[in-house]
């Protein structure tokens, strides 16, 4: 897939639904961190109309980007599964990259060191579950929210990031099919250390609900979760979570107190590495 000079030699794609100041941050963290010439693609998915407006607020800061509107079938896994597909449909460049909303790279020329690893073997590198508990998915493999491609062999393993039956099965949620398809045709994947800091508090997010991505020993990624619900939907562990009514206003209370020392976390993260 050849490219002139400037042309972009990676697409970003990211589906947007009530999170479009997770985007914003996102969207800096590539202008400030991202060595290669890049475009990005973000599918809306059915939000409300102030949702798209501030979409269209966010967007308008930066260049190269492009955002489909759309109104999804179904919430959940098939609605952002359909996304996928349709975005991955309009990628031309030799890379690309799928991101979930609330996650962002961290580390200066990302790119350089992801697309460094691709080689025969290698076909896409990037993150999966961090560790939990109950891990119902495999993590040898990486998972979509934050996972860079060689276009041309994941475009001829004619891959859809449609789930399958996961009530049954949770391990076939979205972009399930990549494993298989990718070993069956003697390729392979590459995945960062991830680390969940419910249980190591040795990162830069510490007391903060959400997973953290190193490669090489090197901080690279984080992916905050549940971000469409503001990080409320990550609470449902703790022991309040039972208590009639009062549950979800604390829930959406220390999401949202969360969420925002979350992104003012990775800005300095940013920030920092900008210097380097």
């Amino acid at each position: 897939m050849p490219t002139q000079q400037n042309d972009p030699l990676i697409t970003i794609l990211t589906v947007n639904y009530r999170t479009a100041n997770f985007i914003d941050l996102m969207l800096f963290s590539f202008e400030k961190l991202t060595k290669n010439n890049y475009k990005v693609i973000i599918c809306d998915n059915y939000s409300t109309n102030k949702e798209v407006v501030q979409l269209a607020l966010v967007v308008h800061k930066y260049k190269n980007i492009e955002v489909i509107l759309r109104k999804q079938t179904e919430f959940g896994s098939i609605g952002h599964a359909e996304a996928m597909d349709l975005l991955i449909s309009k990628v031309n460049t030799p890379y690309f990259v799928t991101m979930d909303s609330d996650a962002l790279f961290l580390k200066k020329n990302w790119d350089d060191d992801l697309i460094s690893k691709i080689d025969d073997k290698v076909k896409l590198i990037g993150t999966t579950l961090a560790p939990t508990t109950n891990n119902s998915k495999p993590t040898d493999f990486p998972l979509v929210f934050a996972v860079l491609y060689e276009t041309k062999i994941f475009k001829e393993l004619e891959i859809s990031f449609m789930p399958k039956d996961t009530l049954n099965n949770p391990a076939q949620d979205t972009g399930w099919e990549l494993r298989g398809k990718y070993i069956s045709n003697n390729y392979t994947g590459e995945v960062f250390k991830g680390k969940n800091t419910k249980f190591s508090l040795d990162t830069p997010f510490k007391h903060l609900y959400c997973a953290v991505y190193y490669m090489d020993n090197q901080l690279m990624a984080s992916h905050f979760g549940r971000g469409s619900s503001g990080g409320a939907a990550k609470y449902n562990t703790k022991w309040w979570f039972k208590i009639p009514f009062v549950s979800k206003f604390i829930r959406k209370y220390i999401g949202l107190k969360e969420k925002k020392e979350w992104i003012d976390i990775c800005y300095k993260i940013i920030d920092k590495e900008v210097l380097k």
